[in-house]
């Protein structure tokens, strides 16, 4: 190939694949803002009375899955959930609380040769969680609507609750909830951005530097929680 034809070649090349970064880039971030919740300010949290049923958290049988995204790729693990309780009168929710202990995030889709524990490492330090100022994250309700039917996704609450990672902000998920006199039950898929929680390490919208090196803004987190009457 003659070189000023090889010249023009390359140039356009380069020129597609700087376009396909900026555009992938681009994709992430319109997707984050269209799949997060909408965050609001700290709201009063929701209190018990003397006739509610308590139920204690089961650690042993409650989990929260999470999974977090890049340019190409995606991570995905668990956290534990280290206290919580729900109270219940009338078979309605009237209170509730869950705690969650970030020195526990683990990864689970690639092993430790692999460098699951150098991730692990970087996803509790200041550039993201921050875990040794902020052990411990919590959700408290603030406010419970029973959905007059059951939606499409099988849910049949929507529950508003201060949501504390490093910073504190109301959401509302939306969550599949049974409950009788021996145990109380709720599932939960929902969807924050990092970044309304002060967590902007390699966010396109915060570093247009990072291109294909950007880190999605949302996370997605599968809740099972499942609770016993206290004893």
């Amino acid at each position: 190939m003659p070189q000023h034809l090889k010249s023009i070649f390359n140039y356009y090349e380069n020129s597609i694949k700087i376009i396909s970064v900026f555009a992938i880039a681009a994709f992430f971030v319109a997707c984050d803002k269209k799949d997060s919740i909408k965050t609001e300010d700290k709201k009063d949290v929701l209190e018990s009375t003397g006739s509610s049923t308590v139920y204690d958290v089961d650690l042993t049988s409650s989990t929260l899955g999470w999974k977090g995204t890049k340019v190409g790729g995606a991570h995905n693990g668990t956290i534990n959930i280290s206290s919580g309780t729900i109270s219940v009168e009338n078979n309605e929710i009237k209170a509730g609380n869950f705690e969650i202990d970030m020195k526990t995030i683990k990864d689970a889709d690639i092993t430790e040769a692999d460098g699951a524990g150098k991730l692990v490492g970087h996803l509790g330090s200041p550039d993201f969680f921050d875990i040794e100022k902020f052990p411990t994250s919590k959700f408290e309700i603030t406010g419970v609507e029973k959905l007059a039917q059951v939606d499409e996704k099988g849910n049949t609450h929507n529950i508003k609750g201060n949501l504390t990672i490093s910073v504190t902000k109301n959401i509302t998920i939306a969550a599949n909830v049974n409950m009788d006199a021996n145990q109380f039950s709720a599932t939960s898929k929902f969807n924050i951005d990092r970044t309304d929680f002060g967590v902007k390490y390699k966010s396109g919208k915060f570093d247009a530097a990072v291109k294909d090196k950007a880190i999605g803004d949302v996370m997605e987190f599968d809740l099972i929680l499942k609770a016993l009457p206290k004893q």
